[in-house]
């Protein structure tokens, strides 16, 4: 259990480090929409999604979620012998601990965008994480 703490920090960090990037892309796409002219009054749900670009912003963050998940769990968990608990801890923490910071950092915005951003963050770092581990752990039982 000892081992988990350092890996969940890991995983924190960088994931929030990811996911302020993209939604840093995302802001500035907005700003590209809204110099071609794009009012947003006038836009519907999925003009918004492309306004700020989301379907390539949350599929990059997934994909780079993942291949940080192979690593971490090659290296952080099957080398160390952890076990399916400590994994399913490190999901858990990770997404709840860095879901919360993202809740935090939009104190002063709706919570509508509070919740929307928590759930960009938190439903494709679980999808990730929970692939990555599945890769890694079919990988290394094959070669062991």
């Amino acid at each position: 259990m000892a081992h988990l703490f350092p890996l969940v920090f890991i995983g924190v960090v960088v994931s929030l480090i990811v996911f302020l990037y993209f939604e840093k892309r995302a802001i500035e796409a907005k700003r590209r929409h809204e110099k071609n002219g794009f009012k947003a009054s006038e836009m519907t749900i999925n003009e918004n999604f492309e306004r700020y670009d989301t379907q390539s912003n949350v599929t990059f963050y997934f994909s780079t979620m993942f291949v940080f998940t192979i690593f971490m769990s090659y290296f952080g968990f099957f080398k160390e012998s952890l076990s399916l608990v400590d994994v399913f801890l490190y999901i858990f923490l990770t997404t709840f601990i860095g879901s919360l910071i993202i809740f935090l950092l939009k104190i002063k915005k709706s919570i509508l965008i509070k919740v929307f951003a928590a759930f960009l963050y938190g439903a494709p770092l679980i999808a990730s994480s929970a692939f990555g581990f599945i890769i890694t752990y079919i990988i290394y039982i094959k070669l062991m």
